[in-house]
């Protein structure tokens, strides 16, 4: 460049084409950017679409195994008949009662002519689960059979896993937590409580 502000007509070209110059390979690199863009789209898509088969098979694995808890629960409550150390006449396995308000079903529900025990049973139990039991589902219980208002209720958690989280709960709440012990089930009920 040529002394102070002042450009020669070659400097002034010789920027120009430069600038031009600049200005096809932004072009190229923003062209390369599209496409990389549109390329990683595409396997966010792909990505997408076998996340989605992995949680349905997932999900139906984990449908899979909390039918067969339950299944072994009511077995084993059918044959035994007791919970908490009480006695009762009869089992209801997927109990369902129903009120004007909607319906309530219970995994494994447990009749005799002073008490019913209502058990849920999930594969993996998750510590809100437990607060729901004591808080919501007993009084919706209550309201949808009513022909056991004057029955005492207790409640229980059937599951193969529990952390301590869920037990600590359960028991703050009198809530039997229910085990598999080889073909059976061992039942921490010692804190259990009528409600």
């Amino acid at each position: 460049m040529g002394n102070g502000c002042i450009m020669t007509d070659q400097e002034l070209k010789d920027l120009v084409a430069g600038l031009a110059v600049s200005g096809e390979r932004i072009d190229r690199q923003l062209e390369e950017l599209k496409l990389r863009q549109e390329e990683t789209d595409r396997q966010m898509k792909e990505t997408d679409r076998k996340v989605k088969e992995v949680c349905g098979k997932v999900g139906g694995i984990d449908e899979n195994l909390g039918h067969h808890a339950e299944q072994f629960f009511q077995d084993v409550f059918e044959r035994k008949l007791e919970f908490g150390g009480i006695k009762y006449d009869r089992m209801h396995p997927n109990f369902i009662g129903k009120g004007n308000r909607g319906r309530i079903e219970i995994d494994i529900a447990l009749f005799n002519g002073d008490s019913v025990a209502l058990i849920e049973v999930k594969n993996r139990i998750h510590p809100d689960f437990v607060m729901e039991l004591a808080q919501e589902r007993v009084k919706k219980f209550r309201t949808m059979c009513p022909e056991y208002n004057s029955c005492k209720v207790y409640l229980g958690i059937a599951g193969f896993s529990f952390d301590n989280e869920v037990t600590d709960r359960a028991k703050e709440n009198g809530i039997g937590i229910v085990k598999q012990a080889g073909e059976s089930v061992e039942v921490e009920a010692e804190h259990l409580r009528a409600y």
